[in-house]
């Protein structure tokens, strides 16, 4: 750009263009390789002139690093505004580059779990910050953010902050829907004052895409039926991910971290975040999510199979494993333990041991080891149940008796029929289902129950089990090497497939322009694991909320724009990254069988040892399961 400007006086001549957006172009300040300059469209800057005056002098430049804040004025040589200078972001790239799981292969391919906490904690500090300059956000998206490669954010486009000065308030003007908090859905920006409190809702958001791989948190399948779409769930506010199912009828995408995945602090501060309750105030604050980041950064812990897994000491064990099964793919650049010379020479020696180990044997009759119940008397209810039982029959048989003497004394139809009904009393009561059998039938269920898993254990067949399923882990342990050549050979003779692959896995999907496919749909996608032109390609579309026929063939029409330009080369060798992705697989399998086979004679020994205790020793459920059964056993009737 040839025009001069004039900054504090003097004249300065702009540098090459970083930018350019619908407001205004963003320029290297030439001779101040630190400096950037906004020079505003000539429709935009008489309206953001005041606005960016007033932030000026209030200063704000030096009440947050975190922050590209207006340093000073610009203007053009015939007085007129133009804009503002900033301090220069270099190095950094948006957020969604990290918290997209596709761009963070390319754009931040070293970072790990704990890089995605930190950079959390450091966009918690940074919103801290601008609350704490009197500015509110507003217009809070992952446009806006930028991280560096250490994890440190900064955020620009500050010109759109809410900020007050003197009486006057300077409202952010703007909102991205997928941002922007229910009770904000619809109202114009213009006539609207946002609050820290509306801020606490986009942070969340932003904060919940970085923690779960991009996975937007109201993106999921509404189980009421039909589609619903992110705007909408917000406004009904549907949190995907919440406990509260049957208040949401939403239930998270497949292959997705848990919620609890972080710990009980971070799950319960998303609740709160995405709680109608907190509308009016009282969602977590950029203050509070500062607190609950850090601790959970100190109760991370390293995953002993693969370091770029972090997660939390309280997790049994690491749920990124699980998931990158579940899927069939890194989430991470893999970065392996090494196993120690001593293990792997051991392995061997581990599994032979394994197989050698014998069976505890059967366990005894449980019935012979129970303590005697020659002590057991029948119980108050019984006794009182057999006397009431005995005087019914007794006087039932008197009045049989008398029924008699009256038939052939007295009157013979009146007789006849007291001795009749006498004795049918009589057989009534002598029938009677007996009171205690329903007792007697739960107890001695409640016997063979308590017997059949004493038996399990104290005999061979729990052992048995983890021998089998410790043998089956040692088979496939041996298999490794046979798989891995065989995945290997599989890779040379689909040389074309892979080139293919890389190709359509290079074409992102935020950065293409499909049509009808906005920012919300995109998020959608992203949420189900949809970012490239190959996962457009080989992953089903139909069960995605908002994508019918019509859009899943506009989506198919863009993966095969971008196959259409695919050219195989026939003298490039197979894919490296390939290669080392069978490699490192077969390494994290190799690693995963043989940390539980290293703790399977152990476990086993612990087995077998249990057993033999449960043989001398049997449980307490066990004994007062046996002695509730014949306490039944006796007021019933039945000999014990």
């Amino acid at each position: 750009m040839s025009e001069t400007f004039v900054i504090g006086g003097k004249k300065v001549s702009l540098g090459p263009l970083l930018g350019k957006g619908g407001e205004g172009a963003v320029y290297n300040a030439a001779g101040n390789p630190d400096i950037a300059v906004k020079i505003y469209n000539d429709g935009k800057a008489p309206e953001r002139r005041e606005k960016i005056m007033a932030m000026v002098s209030a200063g704000l430049s030096r009440t947050s690093d975190h922050v590209a804040f207006p340093l000073e004025v610009v203007n053009r040589q015939n007085g007129k505004f133009a804009g503002f200078t900033m301090k220069k972001v270099a190095g950094f790239k948006t957020v969604h580059d990290l918290y997209g799981p596709g761009s963070r292969r390319v754009e931040f391919p070293t970072a790990d779990v704990r890089f995605l906490v930190r950079a959390a904690y450091n966009l918690s500090s940074a919103i801290a910050s601008i609350h704490r300059s009197g500015c509110v956000v507003g217009d809070i998206n992952h446009s806006g953010i930028l991280v560096s490669t250490q994890a440190l954010v900064t955020l620009i486009d500050s010109d759109s902050f809410q900020f007050r000065n003197g009486g006057q308030t300077f409202r952010s003007l703007v909102g991205v829907a997928e941002y922007t908090p229910a009770e904000l859905q619809g109202v114009s920006f213009e006539k609207t004052d946002r609050t820290a409190n509306h801020d606490a809702f986009g942070l969340a958001v932003l904060l919940f895409q970085l923690l779960f791989l991009g996975r937007h948190p109201y993106a999921g399948r509404y189980l009421g039926g039909g589609d619903m779409d992110i705007k909408t769930a917000i406004a009904q506010r549907r949190f995907a991910y919440s406990d509260r199912r049957t208040e949401t009828q939403m239930e998270p995408p497949p292959h997705v971290t848990a919620l609890n995945d972080y710990g009980d602090e971070v799950k319960n501060a998303f609740e709160r975040a995405f709680s109608r309750s907190t509308e009016t105030g009282g969602r977590p604050s950029a203050v509070d999510w500062v607190g609950i980041i850090d601790r959970l950064q100190s109760n991370l812990i390293t995953c002993e199979i693969d370091r770029s897994h972090h997660y939390h000491k309280f997790k049994g064990r690491c749920p990124w494993c699980k998931l990158e099964a579940g899927i069939g793919r890194s989430l991470f650049t893999a970065q392996l333990v090494t196993p120690t010379p001593s293990s792997m020479a051991n392995i061997g020696q581990v599994i032979a041991h394994i197989g050698r180990m014998n069976s505890p044997p059967p366990p005894p009759n449980a019935e012979n080891i129970m303590p005697p119940v020659r002590d057991l008397k029948v119980s108050a209810a019984a006794r009182s149940k057999r006397s009431s039982r005995g005087i019914n029959m007794t006087g039932a048989l008197i009045a049989a008796a008398v029924g008699a003497f009256v038939t052939f004394a007295v009157q013979p139809v009146i007789g006849l029929v007291l001795a009749i009904g006498a004795l049918i009393y009589f057989f009534n009561v002598k029938n009677e289902i007996n009171p205690f059998a329903a007792e007697l039938k739960l107890s001695t269920a409640a016997w063979h129950q308590q017997r059949a898993l004493w038996e399990k254990h104290a005999g061979p067949e729990h052992f048995d089990e983890r021998k089998a399923h410790f043998l089956k882990l040692a088979a496939n342990h041996g298999a490794l090497p046979q798989r891995e050549r065989e995945r290997l050979e599989e890779l040379d003779r689909k040389k074309r497939d892979l080139q293919m692959r890389k190709h359509m896995e290079s074409h992102l999907l935020d950065r293409a322009k499909v049509p009808s496919i906005g920012p919300g749909r995109k998020a959608t996608l992203a949420s189900y694991g949809i970012e490239t032109a190959w996962d457009a390609k080989s992953r089903r579309i139909t069960n995605i909320p908002g994508f019918g026929p019509a859009m899943q063939e506009k989506l198919r029409a863009w993966s095969k724009s971008v196959e259409y330009k695919f050219v195989f080369n026939a003298n490039i060798p197979t894919d490296p990254q390939a290669i080392r992705d069978v490699k490192t697989d077969i390494a994290k399998q190799r690693a995963e069988l043989e940390r539980d086979l290293l703790k399977a004679p152990g476990e086993l020994q612990r087995i077998f040892d249990d057993a033999a205790k449960l043989r001398a020793t049997p449980p307490a459920g066990l004994v007062e399961a046996h002695r509730r059964m014949k306490q039944a056993e006796l007021d019933s009737g039945r000999t014990i």
